[in-house]
């Protein structure tokens, strides 16, 4: 089982969008560079200076939440937490606008057999270049584990058992990769926990909704900490059929936009 984890560091990860230069009273759509903080729960947004601007102005999912002169804001993850998030320079009724998306990927797997099938795949992989999920067997893991862009998991079932859990590779005979994934009880909301909530091994059900955490693997010193190296997602178990070997249904929403951002909004 994965530690407790009792220390955080600064979760950062960035992600910048440079606007275009248009026509007008304005110098151009804002420079906007967006930055996990606070353990990947918050989003510091900052951006350059637009030529005439009056002020700025920062939207979370089309709402204003918040004007001013200055050139940064931070979002706190506690109290909204956006699937799209503008920043606009204003000028009297002149307004242009940056858009960042911050809406994870979202992969369905149907195909999904626990591991005591002796054929199938019970193996799923995160490509976190994309944020993408998919099933694959346990020959593709051995040969891709130590890829730090990709991060494995296991549909486990010991018999005669009848509960199933999902399991870090490295919690399994195959050995630890580079990258590790741990996972919260079954939970809720859009803002995945801190440090201290997630577990290499878990035990799941239909209807399970799962927070995890992709992180530096074992014996590296970034190994649970929460920085710009990680990845956050859901895992929604929409069901779970068969009496053993079981065949599981899951929905896999990574945050991949912003590299350590807590944010995953799966509505």
């Amino acid at each position: 089982m994965k530690r407790l984890y009792l220390v955080a560091l600064l979760g950062i990860g960035v992600l910048a969008l440079a606007g275009c230069r248009r026509g007008g009273g304005l110098g151009g759509n804002p420079e906007v560079t967006a930055t996990a903080v606070s353990d990947g729960a918050d989003l510091k947004l900052t951006w350059k200076s637009v030529e005439g601007a009056e002020g700025y102005k920062v939207y979370c999912d089309g709402n204003k939440i918040w004007d001013g002169k200055d050139t940064t804001y931070t979002i706190q993850g506690s109290q909204k937490v956006c699937k799209e998030v503008e920043v606009s320079a204003f000028a009297g009724k002149d307004e242009q606008k940056t858009k960042i998306d911050l809406a994870p990927k979202s992969s369905d797997i149907t195909d999904l057999i626990s591991s005591d099938s002796p054929t199938g795949n019970s193996w799923v992989e995160l490509d976190l270049r994309s944020g993408s999920a998919r099933s694959v067997n346990q020959s593709h893991v051995i040969a891709n584990k130590g890829n730090a862009n990709l991060a494995f998991f296991v549909f486990f079932r010991q018999p005669p058992a009848t509960t199933v859990y999902f399991k870090d590779v490295g919690r399994t005979s195959v050995g630890a990769g580079a990258r590790e994934i741990a996972f919260t009880a079954s939970s809720s909301g859009r803002l995945a926990p801190g440090t201290g909530n997630y577990y290499t091994e878990i035990q799941t059900a239909q209807n399970a909704y799962h927070f995890f955490w992709v992180d530096q693997g074992e014996g590296s010193t970034d190994n649970g900490k929460m920085d710009n190296n990680d990845y956050f997602g859901v895992i929604k178990v929409n069901s779970i059929s068969g009496s053993g070997p079981y065949t599981a249904n899951v929905r896999i929403y990574i945050q991949y936009k912003v590299p350590g951002l807590r944010w995953v909004v799966t509505e």
